[in-house]
């Protein structure tokens, strides 16, 4: 599974990249046809991966346009799907509205690690590509823990370890996580309290590495799931 170009839909910390930038790249971030088939993909990933019964209520991280969740939304009972850019909340609330989904997903800005929690636990979270953004990764870990029901799944697309950084290398502001090792991130997931914790590949994903001479890069991607 290749996931053509471009960041995801993001979690944005003020340890991350600035709001504004998504805030700005909102209104045409799903002109992009791959982001839309990736978030696709992993809807179909997921849905492999999790014992889905169509009643849960599920909590998105860095869900930006919403594109993840509107592709799972009958797969489950009920979304909050949230992200720290409120331009990406509008063109999320926006993109729920225009599939009839109103009855099932909601688009809220939040930021887990900034603002107070959803009042409500959760059955699971799912994210794509959005924690390596987050530099207080434990903290935002043990929060998501905290919101989840006993025996609740966090299921969590990530990079793999980019030790070069050639992922971000054009965003000069960038100063997340250049992917991450998958042992130490399911060692982060245990530290947190989450168990049962399996780590498995989840395809790739295609990004100009930068200037014309620079070319493309293909970076490998996994999934990893742990429970409260």
């Amino acid at each position: 599974m290749s996931h053509p170009d471009h960041d995801h839909d993001h979690v944005d910390h003020p340890n991350g990249r600035g709001h504004s930038h998504f805030d700005e790249a909102a209104a045409t971030w799903d002109d992009d046809p791959a982001k839309v088939e990736r978030a696709r993909s992993t809807a179909a990933l997921l849905a492999d991966a999790l014992d889905l019964q169509g009643t849960e209520r599920v909590l998105e991280i860095g869900g930006g346009t919403g594109q993840l969740s509107l592709a799972l939304a009958d797969r489950v009972g009920s979304v909050l799907v949230t992200d720290a850019s409120a331009g990406m909340v509008e063109v999320a609330r926006a993109n729920i509205e225009r599939a009839g989904l109103t009855d099932r997903l909601v688009a809220q800005r939040l930021d887990l690690l900034s603002d107070e929690p959803p009042a409500d636990s959760f059955d699971g979270v799912w994210s794509q590509l959005a924690l390596h953004h987050v530099r207080g990764i434990d903290d935002l870990l043990a929060r998501v823990h905290d919101t989840l029901e006993p025996g609740g799944w966090f299921a969590v697309v990530e990079l793999d370890d980019d030790r070069a950084g050639a992922f971000h290398a054009h965003h000069d502001d960038f100063d997340g996580h250049h992917g991450f090792d998958r042992d130490s991130f399911a060692e982060r997931l245990r530290a947190n309290g989450f168990r049962d914790v399996t780590l498995t590949d989840a395809g790739s994903v295609e990004k100009e590495l930068g200037g014309d001479d620079q070319g493309r890069g293909t970076f490998s991607m996994f999934l990893a799931v742990g429970r409260a």
